[in-house]
């Protein structure tokens, strides 16, 4: 017996944005809601803060927009970390009774909220927000410097959830309709944030107010704040319609030379991903880069970015990785979003995946393949990609949700074709614009628009951790005869391969049942890699039936 690998493995580069096993995070979201938290959402939010960079130390009221969605519901409870004092809770004028502890907080409602008039609560509070410890992984706020001495303030919560800030629902089920974002702060500190800046008021002396809003459906990780000394650097986007969207990048003086670079690849890329999943899903604000003190973040209509410049280069020019990643969110993740962070695979798989394909655009195919090969070394293989229901965030986050995630998509591209495949994803961003998804539903879609049948393939390599293995039985070798087959433990299994012959390359449709190849040389399977295999094992000489179903 001799065994061979399917794929040569090797890396194009060493430093990687996605965490390494063992690390550990204070909070997560996710998981299974409080009966209490399953009947209360949140509609809208008018945040009202404080930011005092030099005692490092956030303040102010948060104004929660509460609905039932059933009835009898008078409490409310809301995630917001310990390191706040709430000095008061208030609505329709009156004082509430509550208790904060162990980062929840519950409000005695007084009466019944209702399921179509939001109730506005006003809750107060202040303290030293937790410090990132490694951000954007560890998430938290970044109070940094730049290189005048000026502070230079970051928030990363992807993780964590907007608990770290704001009193919240802190679940994937619930997000915010719409939010509005008051940060005051010394002068002359810039606020970038969500959506489309309102205005710069006066506040007291000394300070002013930034005012911003989203009219947009927002998760609360991705309701975001970065201060600092920035210069607005800024083009155009013309969306499919003909009508004119901002791309703003709020950058530091220094670095504004480097800044229409930047924005004319950002420009490149919505183009791109206007092709493969649809116009980009906030057109009515605007497309904002904000220059972070650490590596960078998905926040909804302005991305965390702090890459330095740092530009790969391929046949079709240099990309900047980290912005073809934080871009593609705002299509998976932010437009279209999962309800269980089980499904997660969705948000950074698929966004892992849309970086390859940006290669095979602006490249070539072969510098598509040889980046989904780099990704193979990354894949554990230690836990399934969906590990079950009601999952956290702290439970599913590992290196597979992106790069298994990845090559599954690759892989699926490569069953059902890729002009077919990339319809089918279009429609599917299209169908699911602001809403939510999940797995089950991603797999009925694609099911439907291939002849294969996808569960097994779902199942193999989503909800199993093992890969499956080739088997070529060289039995026949004299006569050209090969025998090939797929173990695995998943029924039904039965995906197409390519086999290389000394004919060329055929396609067959390989099952746990053995198939003849007919080759004067010994056959390889699977030569483009467009699957991930445990092995590939041949036998000499061994005896193997071809049987009749």
């Amino acid at each position: 017996m001799f065994k061979l690998t399917a794929i040569s493995l090797f890396l194009l580069f060493s430093f990687v944005l996605f965490p390494q096993k063992g690390m550990t995070q204070n909070w997560h979201t996710g998981g299974v809601l409080s009966e209490i938290q399953a009947s209360t959402d949140i509609r809208y939010l008018d945040i009202r803060l404080t930011l005092d960079p030099d005692q490092r130390k956030l303040s102010g009221m948060v104004e929660v927009h509460l609905i039932a969605k059933k009835e009898g519901v008078d409490r409310a409870e809301l995630d917001l970390i310990r390191n706040y004092t709430v000095s008061s809770v208030r609505a329709n004028g009156e004082d509430l009774v509550f208790s904060h502890k162990d980062d929840k907080l519950f409000i005695e409602l007084g009466s019944e909220l209702s399921q179509t008039d939001a109730l506005a609560v006003q809750i107060s509070y202040s303290g030293q927000p937790h410090e990132a410890k490694r951000p954007p992984w560890e998430g938290g706020f970044t109070w940094s410097k730049d290189s005048n001495d000026y502070y230079w303030v970051g928030l990363s919560s992807q993780l964590e959830g907007g608990k770290l800030w704001l009193p919240v629902i802190d679940h994937p089920t619930s997000r915010a309709d719409s939010a509005s974002v008051r940060i005051t702060l010394p002068k002359p500190y810039f606020v970038a944030s969500n959506g489309l800046l309102q205005g710069v008021m006066p506040a007291q002396d000394g300070w002013h107010t930034y005012h911003w809003k989203t009219r947009y459906p927002i998760h609360y990780y991705n309701i975001n704040i970065t201060a600092g000394m920035f210069e607005i650097a800024e083009t155009t986007y013309i969306t499919e319609t003909g009508a004119e969207m901002p791309v703003v990048f709020y950058v530091q003086e220094e670095f504004l030379p480097q800044a229409p670079g930047l924005l004319a690849k950002t420009i490149r890329k919505l183009e791109q991903l206007r092709e493969y999943y649809g116009e980009y899903g906030f057109v009515d604000e605007k497309f904002g880069l904000v220059h972070t003190p650490y590596l960078g973040m998905e926040h909804q209509t302005i991305n965390a970015y702090g890459n330095n410049f740092e530009y790969t280069s391929t046949s079709g020019g240099e990309y900047d990785w980290l912005l073809l990643h934080e871009m593609g969110h705002e299509w998976w993740g932010n437009l279209v979003t999962v309800s269980d962070w089980a499904d997660f695979w969705i948000h950074e798989g698929i966004t892992t995946f849309t970086d390859a394909l940006y290669i095979w655009d602006f490249a070539s195919p072969e510098e598509y393949y040889a980046k989904m090969k780099s990704y193979i070394p990354r894949i554990k293989n230690e836990m399934p990609i969906i590990p079950g229901e009601n999952i956290t965030s702290a439970e599913v986050y590992n290196h597979d949700v992106y790069y298994k995630g990845a090559y599954f998509m690759h892989s699926l591209m490569h069953i059902m074709g890729r002009e077919v495949f990339l319809d089918a994803i279009a429609q599917f961003v299209d169908e699911n614009r602001h809403g939510y998804t999940s797995t089950k539903a991603f797999m009925t879609f694609f099911d439907l628009r291939t002849e294969i049948h996808l569960e097994p393939f779902f199942e193999q390599y989503l909800y199993k951790a093992a890969l499956p293995t080739i088997v070529i039985n060289a039995d026949k070798a004299g006569e050209g005869k090969y025998l090939i087959h797929i173990e695995s433990d998943t029924e039904n299994l039965r995906i197409p391969v390519e086999i290389e012959t000394s004919e060329g390359i055929i396609q067959v449709m390989l099952s746990q049942k053995p198939v003849e190849v007919l080759s004067t040389q010994m056959p390889e399977a699977d030569p483009n890699g467009w699957y991930l295999w445990e092995d590939i094992y041949i036998y000499m000489n061994c005896i193997m039936d071809l049987k009749e179903e």
